[in-house]
């Protein structure tokens, strides 16, 4: 059973400490949220979990110890695509690299990408790009999803996607959750607001 033992966990950019004293454990196949305002350290705090970005303080301890790329599957706004690849050229080179949970044939049907497969990426809507991203998230087999506002640039419908997807393909995964949109965390079990670690200590 994987665990994430974040311990003291404070990041501090120039003068401002985004949060401070962050401890927590993440377990098994639990869904969190993390919340908190614009500005808070959400995203931050996800990239230091995911071993993106390493924090100011603190320590993060992944057991079993692997690797953060065998670990986790991530979505962020903030991620880049190759924009001349085309939606297929982009899921074929990703899972030359990752374990599909299914073909990639179901899933560009359940992602309903199948009509963009030829499409440049940098010709894509910011909402198609945006579902790309976390279908190739998504679909990756990975025992930790860490999701940063999964749901931007969506509509109505596609947010009843992702919702659906993360139902049917993602019960048995570690879910992390950085938003403050209920529509992106409503299958997840506990919350922890990042407000509480706030501070504007200089």
């Amino acid at each position: 059973m994987l665990s994430i033992t974040c311990t003291h966990i404070a990041k501090r950019y120039v003068k401002e400490v985004l949060f401070k004293d962050f401890s927590f454990t993440f377990e098994g196949n639990k869904k969190y949220a993390i919340l908190g305002a614009n500005s808070s350290g959400k995203s931050t705090l996800l990239k230091i979990i995911g071993g993106a970005i390493s924090s100011t303080k603190g320590e993060v301890i992944y057991s079993p110890s692997k690797p953060t790329n065998e670990i986790f599957s991530f979505c962020s706004p903030e991620m880049y695509l190759l924009d001349d690849f085309t939606v297929r050229e982009l899921f074929e080179l990703h899972f030359q690299f990752k374990t599909p949970k299914v073909p990639l044939k179901e899933q560009w049907q359940q992602s309903n990408l199948t009509t963009f497969l030829n499409k440049r990426y940098s010709e894509l809507s910011s909402g198609l790009k945006n579902k790309v991203k976390l279908a190739l998230a998504i679909f990756t087999e990975a025992p930790a999803l860490l999701l940063d506002e999964p749901c931007t640039n969506f509509d109505d419908s596609n947010t009843k996607w992702y919702q659906e997807m993360i139902e049917k393909h993602c019960t048995d995964q570690l879910i992390i959750v950085a938003s403050n949109q209920e529509s992106e965390y409503t299958f997840c079990s506990e919350q922890l607001n990042l407000n509480q670690y706030k501070t504007t200590t200089k």
